[in-house]
């Protein structure tokens, strides 16, 4: 198996209703809280944009390895990786305007 088929396992999908299934859920607050946090360290809009993409493309094969670390281990929908990275990116907005 080589590096890129590793990348591309993923966990069962997401069923509506569960987490991880709509394009806001309980942890859209936490992606919105990390872009707070990316703005309070100094990140600049690409490098948090880019780790918050980042994390979306490893988080599901985080999930088939390392699923004690997941309240739900099932896969993003495009939807809610949509609203993830939305999430992170408006928590990065708001710490900016907030702060300047």
């Amino acid at each position: 198996m080589n590096w890129v088929s590793k990348l591309l396992v993923k966990p069962p999908d997401a069923k509506p209703g569960e987490i991880n299934y709509s394009f806001v859920d309980r942890f859209t607050l936490v992606h919105f809280a990390i872009g707070v946090g990316y703005g309070m360290i100094g990140l600049g809009p690409l490098a948090a944009f880019g780790l918050a993409l980042l994390w979306e493309l490893l988080e599901n094969p985080l999930k088939v390895r390392c699923s004690f670390l997941f309240p739900n281990a099932t896969a993003d929908t495009w939807a809610n990786l949509t609203g993830d990275v939305l999430a992170l990116s408006c928590g990065w907005l708001a710490h900016y305007f907030f702060t300047a």
